[in-house]
């Protein structure tokens, strides 16, 4: 998966040699997504459940996911490099996992997000729809939810 923006971006699932470097672009926005944490990380890589973007400096964002047992994918984590924010980077993140999600048979995403953080106009452009608020651990949380196309089932 290649992006049209200024650089060769590929976006492709993490491997385990990742980890490092998926953990610094997880620390590096520990006030957006809390603390992430290193085994965790491992076991989602593990799962084939996140998304890498890179391009020729290396990894430049990240998207952690789980695909439920039911029709729902969950995201838990999506960040990019504050540098190469605004190029459509987690844009293609979260395309390439809504591409999953749908050849997996998966009919929704859904996310929380702290309700003060700028992210709020980033889901909302993607197209996912505000569902309620939450009493989170100190601050109010969104919850947010896509609805991805229905499987032909026909065929």
């Amino acid at each position: 998966m290649t992006s049209g923006t200024n650089e060769s971006v590929v976006v492709r699932k993490a491997t385990p040699a990742d980890l490092d470097a998926i953990k610094i672009i997880a620390d590096a926005h520990r006030h957006e997504l809390g603390f992430v944490l290193r085994p965790a990380l491992a076991e989602s890589i593990g799962r084939d459940e996140v998304l890498v973007a890179e391009n020729h400096q290396g990894l430049i964002g990240f998207v952690e996911y789980h695909h439920r047992r039911d029709t729902q994918t969950t995201l838990y984590h999506v960040a990019v490099i504050p540098r190469y924010r605004r190029q459509g980077i987690g844009r293609m993140l979260v395309n390439a996992l809504c591409v999953e999600a749908e050849s997996l048979g998966k009919r929704m995403i859904r996310l929380k997000c702290p309700a003060d953080l700028p992210a709020r106009s980033f889901y909302a452009c993607l197209g996912f729809e505000m569902l309620k608020e939450e009493q989170g651990n100190g601050r109010p949380l969104l919850i947010w939810s896509l609805s991805l196309p229905a499987q032909d089932t026909t065929k």
